[in-house]
């Protein structure tokens, strides 16, 4: 007979022994029958998709390999809150660190009441730099997270700003930035494999991973960084000078459509785009030079007069009688003094800059159908291509148009009725110093891949406009004719060619009586052009008599000239 001991101990053996049989059961059932089922959900749970880490944007060179913008390495803060952290207690420390109002990190470390998940994740700061990353880590919080990121880094401050821009964190922006973002920028790529908790890739996944992030093309512009500064400063000089509410400057290679410097004002701090934007200031974002149009002026007769040479009708020996009145579709047209100039050849139409002359030309010579044909091929009403974003294509009136007037034919020939934008009427005047070759204004030098491939971007030919002879011609008479009226514009030891304008400005039932734009356009040194300066200064604000730009603009083109010439090493002649 078992006594109670005995049977006690035979129980327990029993129960150990069926203890067992179920455990084995149950292993040789997860190990056998259902192991390719767990096999698949614990892949699940280990390999996941995830984001390979985001690689910088493509830098910005200036032409000689000096770097525009680039990228500073940040981290975005994030807190992997759960119940029992507790975090709101570290709200204060981390407010000092982090720069943040301490009730803002309080409400965002508080774990929210009724949350059915055991974890919720909250931003904390973003862009922050690696030392307040150091200080953060010292707390030694489990449940802080650091994800590396980039920052727009701009290595010259405010310079060039209206040409660099930016992008938001939607991809939306200005500049050539925006333009050519899909080449500076490649979207996060994602890869599959081991995850850990935070859905960040094992080391092994890491080390074994065959996919690899790809940066942003890095760009080298056709800027010259020295060139632009001092443009800089001589179109605040030149602001300052003739109280003028704004203006731009545009320095190009003729032969090549490089654009070598373009500075516009007011301007603004791309790296600071969100103040701007938090302060209503998003207007400061578009670049004058290609974003608005203006109506030119006199110098928009050079397109007339370069129209009526090239079709052979008429020569240098052409004369007309300038009476200082002419009318053509019901608008009156007189020269800018209201005089008389008597017979007058092209000389003296540019030389004395006769309204009268002008609209001879459009209207008794070439007619509409020939005289648009040139405006147009000349790139006006189209955009000029740069790389720019947000380029206007200004405004063209032609006969077939709604809102056609006949008048427009006579107004149009001395830049009045007609809008263009800086970069359109410099490109086209650069047509004239290249040998009547309008070229593709361009601002990207050279495309370099992330594996050091150069990718050189040719200069991009886009029409032969008027002929050599006529460009030569024209040239000439530009040339003879500042010599003689305007020498405020002329350099000793070079010689240049050029042409000034004082343009009404349109408002509201006509035109402004009391403000105008001044501009001068300019070229050299000859016989091979190097070099074209574009000045506009936007209602200069001196007295009514002197604000012409014969007696502003021009006179900041020679001094940029001036230097310019010798900085870029053309020799004096001509």
């Amino acid at each position: 007979m078992l006594r109670g001991p005995e049977v006690r101990l035979r129980l327990i053996v029993l129960l150990l022994g069926a203890l067992v049989l179920l455990i084995v059961g149950q292993l040789v059932r997860l190990q056998v029958f259902e192991h390719r089922r767990y096999v698949v959900e614990a892949k699940q749970l280990l390999e996941r998709q995830y984001s390979l880490p985001e690689e910088r944007v493509g830098d910005l060179f200036d032409r000689n390999g000096d770097l525009l913008v680039g990228n500073l390495p940040v981290y975005d803060v994030d807190a992997y809150l759960q119940r029992e952290y507790h975090a709101e207690a570290y709200a204060p420390q981390l407010a000092v660190l982090l720069n943040r109002p301490e009730a803002e990190l309080q409400t965002a470390l508080t774990f929210p009441e009724g949350e059915p998940a055991t974890s919720v994740w909250r931003p904390l700061a973003r862009e922050v730099t690696s030392d307040t990353v150091r200080q953060v880590q010292e707390l030694e919080l489990p449940w802080i997270v650091f994800v590396p990121t980039w920052k727009r880094y701009y290595a010259e401050g405010a310079l060039a700003a209206h040409v660099l821009g930016f992008v938001n964190a939607d991809g939306n922006g200005y500049g050539i930035q925006a333009d050519q973002w899909p080449l500076l920028f490649v979207p996060q790529q994602r890869s599959e494999g081991q995850v850990s908790g935070f859905n960040e890739p094992l080391p092994d996944e890491v080390a074994g991973r065959s996919v690899t992030p790809v940066r942003g093309m890095d760009l080298r512009l056709t800027l010259d960084r020295t060139l632009q500064a001092y443009i800089e400063g001589e179109l605040d000089r030149a602001l300052l000078e003739y109280k003028a509410e704004a203006g731009t400057i545009i320095v190009m290679n003729p032969r090549t459509g490089e654009i070598l410097a373009l500075a516009s004002r007011p301007t603004y701090e791309p790296s600071r785009y969100a103040d701007y934007v938090a302060a209503g200031q998003e207007a400061l974002f578009r670049d004058p030079a290609v974003s608005q149009t203006y109506e030119p002026g006199s110098v928009f007769k050079l397109v007339t007069v370069a129209a009526a040479l090239d079709l052979g009708l008429v020569d240098t020996g052409w004369t007309y009688e300038d009476r200082g009145l002419i009318e053509y579709g019901g608008v009156p047209v007189r020269n800018w003094d209201h005089r008389a100039y008597g017979v007058q050849d092209l000389e003296g139409l540019l030389a004395h800059s006769l309204n009268v002359g002008a609209a001879t030309l459009s209207t008794r010579v070439l007619g509409a159908d020939r005289f648009y044909h040139y405006v147009r091929a000349f790139g006006f009403g189209q955009t000029t291509g740069v790389e720019l974003e947000a380029e206007e294509n200004g405004v063209v009136h032609t006969p077939e148009q709604w809102d056609w007037q006949d008048g427009f034919l006579a107004t149009n020939a001395y830049g009045q009725g007609i809008a263009v934008t800086p970069l359109q009427m410099a490109a086209a005047v650069a047509a004239i110093a290249n040998d009547g070759v309008l070229m593709q204004p361009h601002l990207v030098a050279e495309r370099i891949a992330a594996d050091g491939t150069r990718v050189p971007i040719a200069p991009m030919p886009v029409r032969q406009v008027i002929s050599v002879e006529t460009a030569h011609t024209l040239t000439e008479l530009m040339a003879r004719a500042i010599e003689t009226n305007m020498k405020q514009a002329t350099v000793p030891g070079y010689r240049l060619a050029g042409k000034s304008g004082t343009a009404q400005i349109p408002v509201s039932g006509g035109y402004d009586p009391h403000n105008v734009i001044a501009s001068f356009v300019g070229f050299g040194p000859l016989p091979d052009p190097q070099v074209l300066i574009m000045v506009k200064l936007d209602r200069p604000g001196i007295d009514p008599s002197l604000r012409w730009g014969t007696q502003t603009a021009a006179l900041v083109f020679q001094r940029i000239a001036a230097r310019l010439l010798v900085l870029l090493h053309c020799p004096p002649g001509g």
